[in-house]
C-alpha cells in the first residue's frame, strides 16, 4: 500500500511539473502582434503609447495588468479588456463620450455664469461619471454659500450620436436655511448677547436682507469658533476652548438651531516681559525693549504678542537686520494665573528670491505687475518689501484681490514668490444719473480705462451735467514714461460752474495741462504741472456784490505748480493705516492777466483701532499771495460742503455785507476727525457708520473793508453718517451740526455725496 502511494505521488509531481513547464513556455511566448479594437477618436498609436507594451517583447501578465491600469488612468476610456491569443495581444476598448453641451435647469437663485464657474466639466471635454459627481458637489457648495443648504442636484445624461452626451444639471434649489436661534453653553463672563456680536453667523432678521450671515454655512461656523477663541484670548482667557459647535435642523427643515459649548477657563495676566538675544547681535537692547508695549500686570492678550513681534521685526529691519527672526517663548503658570513672555531674537537664514511667478492676470501685462514689486529675482528676501509690494499692487486698483505667497525653491537658501491676482473691471462706459444734496440731479457719461490695453495707462473721457455744473474732461496718463518710473500725462477740460446761490455769477473755464511726476523715495513723489486756462465770469446778477462785478470778463492764466507727496496709506479709496503729507506750490503769471503765488498743504493719518474700526485725522491749510493786488475772487479759498460738513458750499468765510455773496479768502485752515466702524448686520454689504468732527476758517479778503463781513472765528461741526462702498462707487450720507458758527454762515445739516475723503 505504501508503494502505491509513492507511485501516485510521483505521477502527480510529474504531471504538475509538466503543466508548470507548459505555462512557463506560454508566459514566455513572444508578442507577435498587438491588435486594438473599438477606438474611434483616439489613434491606435496613442493607445499603444499608454499601453507601454511593444511587439517582440515577451508576454508578461504582470505588465498587462499594469497597462490596464494605465489605460484606465487616462480617463479616455469607459471600458478596457486585454486578452492573449497565440502570439496576439488583443486590446478591446470603449471610449468615454465627449461632452456636447452642458445646461442647467431650475436655477433661479444662481446665474448660469456663477454655476459654470463652479464646475470643471466643459463642452468638448471627455465625459466621466466621476467628473459629473465632482461637479454636483461643487454646485451644492455654491448653493450652500448662499444659504440654500437643502439644495439638490440631479445630473441627467442624454446620449447623442458620434459618442457624444449632453449633461443637464437639474437643480432643486429649496428655500434658504436660516439661523433661527444661537445659544451658548458654558459662558459665565460674557452673555449670549455679547458673544453673538463676536461671531459671523447671525440670527435671522428682516433687516439682514443684504447679508447672508443669517444663512447656515458650515465653513462660517468653523470660522466662528476661531473668532470666539480670538475674543477670549484677547480678554485674558488663555485656557479657553470651544468644545463643540452643533447645528441642528428643525423639523420643518427650514431653520437651524446653533449651539456653541464653551470652556472659558480663568483670566491670566502678563507676567515678566523681556527681549533676549540668542546670538551675538550688535543692537541696543534698550531700543528693542522700548518697542514692546506689553507691561507686567496687563491682562493677557494673545493678539498683542503678534503686534509686538511685528514692531520688533520692523525696528530690526530699519537697523539693517533683515534676516533676524523674533520667536515668542511663553511660560504659562496655572497657579499664579500669569503668562511670562520672552521675545527671542534669533538669526534667520539668509534667503534669496529665485523666481517671481505671476498668476491670474489674463489682461494686465506681466511687466505692469513686476515694476510694482520692491524686489527682483536674485534679491535678498525682506518681509517689509513683500508687504510694500502688496500695498503697491492694491493701490493700483486693477485687482479684486492680491496675494503674495512664499514657496520653497530647489535650494534651501532660495524661495519663490507667487503673485496671485484676481483682476477686476478697470474700464467703464456709463450713462447714468445721480443725486447730490449740493448739486441736485446729476447726469453723467463716462468712458474710462484705468489699465488701458493692460499697460497700466489711465484714459478718461467724461461729461457731467447738473443744475450747477457742466464738465467735459479728457486726460491720459502714462505711469512709466519711456520705461522709467516717471509719470507723464495731459489734461484737457471745459468746465462750467453756476455760483448764483453762493456768489451771484457763472464761471466757465477752458484749458489744458501737461504733467510729469517722479519718485523721490519709496513713499515720496514729486509732480510738476504746467497748465493754461481761460476763465470767463458772466451772467452776473443785477444785485451782485461790487467785488463780483469787478471780476466780470475773461482772464488768462499760465500756471506752474509743484506738488510733493509722501504717502504710506494702504489704499487711496478706503485707507485703514498709513499717512499722507502733501504740499503744493503754485505760481500764475508769465505775462498773463492773473498773477499770484498759492500754497496748499494737507496732512492725513489713519489708525486701525479694532477689527473694522479706523480713526482718521486730516489737517489742511492754504495761503494765496496776491502779487499785484488784482487777483480775481474766484482764485480765493472757500470752505464748506464735503470739506466742512454741516455748512453749505462756500458756507463760511468773507461775504459782502450787503448782498451776502461769498467772496472767499486768502487764508484757509481746517481739520477733520473721523471714526469709521462696521454696522452690525450689514457689515458684509460694505456699509459702515461714521462719527466726525470738522473745523475750518477762511479769512483775510480785504479784511479792513467795511463792505466785507469777515469773522476770524474757527468754525466747528460734529455729526454722524453712513458710508457705503457700493457697486457704483463710494456713497456718503451725513448729518452735520454746527457747534461754532457765525450769523452770516450758510449751514446744511444733511448731505449726500459720491466719493471719499482725505
Amino acid at each position: 500500500m505504501f508503494l502505491n502511494i509513492k507511485i501516485k505521488m510521483l505521477f502527480i509531481t510529474i504531471t504538475f511539473g509538466g503543466l508548470l513547464m507548459f505555462a512557463s513556455h506560454a508566459v514566455a511566448a513572444s508578442i507577435k502582434e498587438i491588435t486594438i479594437h473599438g477606438n474611434e477618436r483616439v489613434e491606435a498609436t496613442t493607445v499603444q503609447s499608454y499601453l507601454g507594451i511593444n511587439t517582440g517583447e515577451e508576454y508578461d501578465p504582470v505588465k498587462v495588468r499594469r497597462s490596464l491600469k494605465s489605460l484606465y488612468g487616462t480617463g479616455l476610456f469607459d471600458n478596457v479588456e486585454i486578452s492573449w491569443d497565440n502570439g496576439r495581444l488583443i486590446v478591446e476598448i470603449k471610449e468615454n463620450p465627449i461632452v456636447n453641451q452642458i445646461t442647467f435647469e431650475n436655477n433661479d437663485a444662481l446665474s448660469i455664469e456663477r454655476l459654470e464657474s463652479a464646475i470643471a466639466l466643459r463642452p468638448r471635454a471627455v465625459f466621466t461619471p466621476g467628473k459629473v459627481q465632482d461637479d454636483v458637489k461643487s454646485i451644492l457648495s455654491a448653493y450652500r454659500q448662499t444659504g440654500r443648504f437643502l439644495a439638490q442636484v440631479d445630473p441627467q445624461i442624454i446620449r447623442r450620436d458620434q459618442n457624444r452626451v449632453d449633461v443637464i444639471y437639474v437643480v432643486s434649489e429649496g428655500e434658504k436655511t436660516k439661523i433661527r436661534k444661537i445659544d451658548f453653553v458654558g459662558n459665565k463672563k460674557y452673555s449670549n448677547t455679547d458673544l453673538k456680536k463676536v461671531i459671523g453667523t447671525k440670527e435671522s432678521a428682516f433687516w439682514r436682507f443684504l447679508s447672508s450671515a443669517d444663512s447656515y454655512d458650515p465653513d462660517r461656523l468653523d470660522f466662528d469658533k476661531e473668532l470666539l477663541r480670538r475674543f477670549y484670548i484677547k480678554n485674558g482667557y488663555a485656557d479657553f476652548q470651544v468644545m463643540s459647535a452643533i447645528a441642528e435642523l428643525s423639523k420643518t427643515k427650514k431653520d437651524f438651531f446653533v449651539t456653541f459649548t464653551l470652556n472659558e477657563g480663568d483670566v491670566y495676566d502678563f507676567g515678566t516681559v523681556d527681549v533676549r538675544l540668542s546670538s551675538r547681535v550688535d543692537v541696543d537692547m534698550e531700543d528693542l525693549r522700548a518697542v514692546v508695549s506689553i507691561k507686567e500686570g496687563n491682562v493677557y492678550d494673545g493678539s498683542r504678542i503678534d503686534k509686538n513681534i511685528d514692531a520688533l521685526i520692523d525696528v530690526l529691519g530699519q537697523k539693517g537686520f533683515a534676516f533676524l527672526d523674533v520667536v515668542p517663548v511663553l511660560d504659562k503658570n496655572p497657579e499664579t494665573k500669569k503668562v511670562n513672555i520672552a521675545f527671542d531674537v534669533r538669526p534667520g537664514p539668509r534667503v534669496y528670491i529665485s523666481r517671481i511667478n505671476i498668476k491670474g492676470n489674463t489682461r494686465t501685462q506681466d511687466h505692469v505687475i513686476r515694476r510694482e514689486m520692491r524686489f527682483v529675482e536674485g534679491d535678498a528676501f525682506s518681509n517689509s518689501k513683500l508687504q510694500r509690494s502688496k500695498d503697491r499692487l492694491q493701490i493700483l486698483d486693477y485687482f479684486q484681490t492680491v496675494g503674495l505667497d512664499r514657496k520653497d525653491a530647489d535650494a534651501p537658501d532660495r524661495m519663490d514668490i507667487d503673485v496671485n491676482v484676481v483682476e477686476k473691471s478697470t474700464g467703464a462706459f456709463n450713462i447714468g444719473a445721480g443725486f447730490s444734496s449740493f448739486e441736485g440731479v446729476i447726469g453723467t457719461t463716462d468712458l474710462s480705462e484705468r489699465n488701458f490695453l493692460g499697460k497700466g495707462q489711465d484714459l478718461v473721457l467724461s461729461f457731467a451735467m447738473s443744475s450747477q455744473r457742466q464738465d467735459l474732461n479728457f486726460s491720459f496718463t502714462e505711469p512709466w514714461f519711456m520705461g522709467q518710473q516717471i509719470s507723464a500725462g495731459i489734461d484737457i477740460f471745459n468746465q462750467r460752474r453756476e455760483f448764483q446761490e453762493q456768489s451771484s455769477f457763472d464761471q466757465e473755464r477752458v484749458g489744458g495741462a501737461f504733467r510729469m511726476g517722479f519718485p523721490l523715495g519709496e513713499f515720496t513723489k514729486n509732480n510738476v504741472r504746467l497748465g493754461y486756462r481761460k476763465t470767463n465770469i458772466s451772467d452776473i446778477n443785477a444785485a451782485a456784490s461790487q467785488f463780483v462785478v469787478a471780476a466780470k470778463g475773461k482772464r488768462d492764466s499760465l500756471m506752474l505748480s509743484n506738488t510733493v507727496v509722501y504717502d504710506t496709506r494702504d489704499s487711496s479709496l478706503l485707507p485703514t493705516r498709513g499717512s499722507r503729507v502733501q504740499w503744493t506750490a503754485e505760481y500764475s503769471g508769465f505775462g498773463t492777466d492773473t498773477t499770484f503765488i498759492r500754497n496748499n498743504a494737507l496732512l492725513s493719518r489713519h489708525f486701525p483701532i479694532a477689527d473694522g474700526w479706523v480713526f482718521s485725522s486730516a489737517f489742511r491749510a492754504g495761503h494765496l499771495f496776491d502779487i499785484n493786488n488784482k487777483t480775481p475772487l474766484f482764485e480765493n479759498f472757500n470752505l464748506g460742503g464735503p470739506d466742512l460738513r454741516g455748512f453749505d458750499r462756500s458756507g463760511i468765510g468773507p461775504r459782502d455785507a450787503i448782498t451776502q455773496d461769498a467772496l472767499g479768502g486768502k487764508l484757509m485752515a481746517g481739520h477733520t476727525f473721523e471714526l469709521r466702524f462696521p454696522i452690525p448686520g450689514i457689515k458684509d454689504a460694505g456699509v459702515n457708520g461714521l462719527l466726525f468732527n470738522d473745523g475750518g476758517i477762511v479769512t483775510d479778503f480785504q479784511a479792513n473793508s467795511p463792505a466785507i463781513n469777515s469773522a476770524d472765528t474757527y468754525r466747528m461741526t460734529a455729526g454722524v453718517g453712513v458710508f457705503w462702498n457700493s457697486p457704483l462707487g463710494p456713497l456718503r450720507f451725513e448729518f452735520g451740526f454746527p457747534i461754532v458758527d457765525e450769523i452770516e454762515d450758510e449751514t446744511r445739516v444733511f448731505s449726500f455725496n459720491f466719493g471719499t475723503r482725505f
